[in-house]
């Protein structure tokens, strides 16, 4: 750096001293960071290139030899200099194949005596591919080709270049070494080498390969981080890190595969010893205008931040922001990911408009899913920040209906945003419906555990800044002191200086989990594990596991006559749930086109069998009921029933008894005739039809939940096409029609789920209970 520069940059950091401190230090580290100055080329005149598919143009080949060709000729283009050689093409992002200028590849022809290699171009900017000169090697030589192959794939690009006469630099090519040249047996032996194989098969395979080869021992350390574990990595790189004996690229490898291990594991102050290190070998090896490089000072970069050292991470995001812009590679997704902690740290240092532009840039960019809904969320509350309320609330919208397609209603990032959402109402004038809005979160903590969420505490705190604002004290008082209840100390907001609503603050990708495909949200999962396995089946008497009375589970059927009733007055969720589960009413009338499955209906009962089955056969004839209970039970009602309360139960026609396991696998269970004990009444055709399904002190409380989540992933599974309302213990759970995934929408009374005692005792709570923004993509309740 010259002297100018610097005294530029000194007068500009005396400047943010006064007007922004951060920003000071962030000069001054950048002032110390460039004592080591790095050259960057010009992306007009430098080479673009990839390594496309081999052809193979003979009857006879190896699939062995011309994989571990692409593996080693992969290996020594990534030791090049002045050019950017961006990969194997079959594993490149979009992105990267857009920017490439040229594919590398060439045909195969085995002969008779040896190997015929023609070395293969395609120009990508001009559209047109070109032939080298074949090159021709004995079997015996085979040790040979993949020098052979690198001469013949560089000599057909440099003359490319130079014969028409394009503006672009001739990469400079490092040949293999003939010390590196294989024998034909080494050769062979090498070419055995799978990355599919297990990591002990790899490893003795390589424990055998005692001839000398770069490659070889890059495989071994290759093998050796496949161990993943911290002692293996001190010893890896305590044998890597200061070795003469392997190349910059080797140690670049090892220390960057290291480092972005840690970073997963989410230990950043590993990820940036040796991301740091990662990033010196890249420069050692003269070879920084690469999206390698990029990639390391991004990751640095982002493990900074998430390590606290905010103000240190400016230098490297912004570096590598710059350089991916230069290399043409801004839509990779790496730089993406690169954008999104870049606009989230602007906002950090109080630069909302910045942030505002970089997050926005992005958007459309990132996978579907959670991803892009975090994102939305963290776009959202920087223009609520910026009073942009129109533009939050529109965002929040499109978002929601990802946030429904995707099933993920009751994800933390969706009732952070259903704050949010209400926050923006208010401040578009809309205080009613923000209120109701708040107050659906402050309600929810009476259907899954949600007190100890931010999100909660925020809306809590929110409402009491409502009910200020609305000149109503004892509602304040009242929102206030849940509020500071339920909040660390530390954390409490003063009501009685401060009018802002509680938001929150961004969330940084990497810090929240991916959930895994049709599992629950978390919310969910400790609603439904909360159930799960508090009882041993086999451990309780005949008679408290048939135990059951009258009007027990009335509350079901109050909640299906609410729905399937034409002239019920219902809440805008209960109606959105109408149409989700049948559509034109009409067709349901007293039950029709509805099977209700009852899994565990106490069949057993000496005095009341099925009694709670019996029930909604009586409330809906039009409804088949199949009451679902195991085996055993079922040969103890067979022969301990008496047969007038059989008579009972037969009388309606509308019964069936499946006898089978409940976390079974239904498609097997229910297509087995042998498991319906009533032969003389038909199999429900379950095509077309709305699904119900109840287990209230059976399954859900005798089975553990390492069988209940895969029983609901089955269900889901099996009758995709089917719309599903299930009852599971109180909990009330959905699946729309051509979804697999249940989403948990309500509860029932504590009514009739006293295990220990008889009671129709409501204890104060309704009937049933909905979650608003579970249902509907609309988010007014």
């Amino acid at each position: 750096m010259s002297r100018f520069q610097k005294n530029t940059l000194l007068t500009f950091s005396l400047l943010a001293f006064i007007a922004y401190a951060p920003l000071y230090y962030s000069i001054r580290n950048a002032i110390k960071k460039e004592t080591l100055p790095v050259t960057y080329e010009s992306a007009e005149t430098v080479s673009f290139f990839s390594l496309g598919e081999w052809e193979v143009q003979t009857k006879e080949s190896d699939s062995k030899t011309l994989r571990i060709l692409s593996l080693l000729i992969d290996f020594e283009f990534k030791k090049i200099t002045g050019g950017v050689y961006l990969g194997k093409e079959d594993s490149l992002s979009l992105a990267k194949k857009n920017r490439s200028n040229f594919v590398l590849y060439g045909a195969f022809e085995w002969k008779e005596k040896g190997i015929e290699f023609t070395p293969k171009l395609s120009s990508v900017e001009q559209k047109a591919s070109y032939s080298g000169k074949p090159v021709y090697l004995p079997y015996e030589e085979r040790g040979k080709l993949v020098s052979s192959i690198y001469q013949s794939l560089s000599h057909l690009l440099d003359e490319t270049i130079r014969l028409h006469r394009l503006m672009k630099r001739k990469p400079e090519w490092k040949f293999p070494p003939e010390d590196e040249f294989l024998s034909e047996s080494e050769f062979v032996k090498l070419s055995e080498y799978d990355s599919n194989l297990s990591l002990e098969e790899k490893t003795s395979l390589l424990k055998s390969f005692e001839f000398p080869s770069e490659y070889v021992q890059f495989l071994k350390l290759v093998v050796s981080l496949e161990k993943r574990t911290d002692e293996s990595f001190k010893e890896i790189w305590r044998n890597v890190g200061g070795n003469s004996n392997f190349s910059a690229y080797t140690k670049f490898y090892v220390a960057k595969n290291i480092a972005e291990f840690y970073f997963a594991k989410k230990e950043f102050s590993k990820t940036i010893e040796y991301a740091s290190a990662a990033r010196k070998e890249r420069e050692s090896l003269k070879s920084v205008f690469h999206s390698d490089y990029a990639d390391t000072i991004s990751l640095l970069g982002k493990a900074l931040v998430l390590d606290g050292k905010k103000e240190e991470a400016v230098y490297y995001l912004t570096s590598a922001k710059k350089l991916y812009d230069t290399l043409g590679l801004l839509m990779d997704p790496s730089s993406v990911e690169n954008s999104y902690f870049y606009g989230l740290l602007l906002y950090d240092l109080v630069q909302p408009e910045l942030a505002s532009y970089e997050l926005s840039s992005i958007r459309g960019l990132l996978p579907s899913g959670l991803e892009s809904i975090y994102l939305d969320f963290n776009l959202a509350k920087v223009y609520y920040d910026l009073g942009r309320f129109d533009a939050s609330l529109s965002l929040l919208q499109d978002q929601r209906k990802i946030i429904m397609d995707e099933g993920f209603v009751n994800h933390d990032i969706a009732l952070y945003s259903y704050n949010l959402y209400a926050a923006s109402l208010y401040k578009s004038g809309k205080w009613s419906i923000a209120k109701s809005t708040w107050e659906s979160l402050v309600n929810a903590k009476s259907i899954y555990g949600i007190e100890d969420k931010p999100y909660h505490r925020y809306a809590l705190f929110n409402l009491a800044v409502l009910s200020k604002l609305r000149n109503n004290p004892e509602q304040t008082e009242s929102y206030y002191k849940q509020y500071t209840r339920l909040s660390p100390y530390g954390q409490i907001v003063d009501l009685s200086t401060n009018d802002r609503f509680e938001i929150g603050k961004p969330i940084y990708p990497y810090t929240w989990e991916i959930p895994v495909q049709n599992s629950f949200a978390e919310l969910e999962e400790k609603t439904i594990r909360s159930y799960t396995g508090r009882y041993l089946f086999n451990g309780q008497d005949e008679e408290i596991r048939a135990r059951t009375y009258e009007n027990r589970l009335e509350d079901t059927n109050l909640f299906l006559d609410d729905l399937l009733n034409a002239k019920a007055f219902l809440s805008k969720p209960m109606s959105f749930l109408r149409k989700t589960l049948f559509g034109d009413l009409k067709r349901f009338e007293k039950g029709n086109q509805i099977v209700f499955f009852d899994i565990g209906p106490a069949l057993n009962h000496p005095e009341y069998p099925g009694v709670t089955s019996l029930a909604v056969a009586k409330h809906f004839p039009g409804m088949e009921v199949v009451l679902w209970e195991l085996p055993g039970e079922v040969d103890l009602y067979l022969k301990k029933v008496k047969p007038e309360l059989k008579d009972r139960l037969y009388s309606f026609p509308n019964i069936r008894i499946l006898s089978a396991d409940g976390v079974g696998e239904f498609q097997t269970i229910y297509t087995e005739p042998k498991n319906w004990i009533l032969r003389n009444r038909p199999i429900p055709n379950l095509k077309g039809k709305t699904i119900i399904v109840r287990a209230a002190n059976s399954i859900d409380i005798y089975e553990p939940y390492t069988k209940i989540l895969p029983h609901f992933q089955n269900i889901g599974k099996e009758l995709k096409t089917n719309p599903i309302l299930y009852f599971f213990n109180r909990s009330i759970l959905l699946k729309p029609a051509g979804k697999e995934k249940f989403i948990l929408i309500g509860n029932q009374s504590i009514r009739g789920f006293h295990h220990n005692f008889q009671s129709l005792d409501r204890n104060g709570e309704p009937p049933y209970s909905i979650l608003p923004y579970t249902i509907s993509e609309e988010l007014n309740p």
